[in-house]
């Protein structure tokens, strides 16, 4: 569709606003999902979570059995938590916003480093099929405040959507 000055198509938005129907292809979870999930194993110890996620540059990852079942999920905020047991992450400074600010918190010293993320790890996993829609996976994330969802296929781990995954779908429509 042409513009009416001829300058070229009309954005989409600007179509809906004018009475045109705009027709939305339904996205699923597993076009978007990235099958190469960081995993953490539960014989890791904190230590080695703190280091696997950044080397990684991620803010959490799945405990992952031999056979790809999910046991559990350990975040930056789960580590930071558990390093400062008597004082609060905000008063040790330790949230964390950046690439940069992700390689420094290894270099923080945990208090525990030996103890094994099974202890820390958040048991509750959320997570969605492959063939769910993304609008779905969206509302998921927003009303539990999360930011990754776990795509589970038979009982196993086949890979991850993130809140930023879900943005690709909205620059497509925009």
């Amino acid at each position: 569709m042409r513009a009416e000055d001829g300058s070229g198509s009309v954005p989409k938005a600007a179509q809906a606003d004018a009475g045109y129907v705009v027709h939305v292809k339904r996205r699923t979870v597993g076009e978007l999902m990235n099958p190469d999930v960081v995993c953490l194993r539960p014989d890791h110890n904190v230590r080695d979570a703190q280091r696997v996620l950044v080397e990684h540059g991620v803010s959490g990852a799945p405990v992952v059995d031999d056979a790809g079942h999910v046991l559990g999920v350990v975040s930056q905020n789960d580590l930071v938590r558990h390093g400062s047991k008597s004082e609060s992450a905000s008063d040790r400074g330790l949230f964390v916003s950046s690439l940069d600010e992700y390689r420094e918190l290894a270099e923080v010293q945990v208090t525990d480093g030996g103890a094994p993320v099974t202890e820390l790890m958040t048991g509750r996993v959320y997570h969605v099929a492959r063939d769910t829609g993304v609008a779905v996976a969206a509302n998921i994330m927003r009303e539990r405040g999360i930011h990754r969802l776990l795509v589970i296929d038979k009982g196993v781990l086949v890979g991850v959507i993130t809140s930023l995954d879900l943005l690709r779908v909205v620059e497509e429509v925009c």
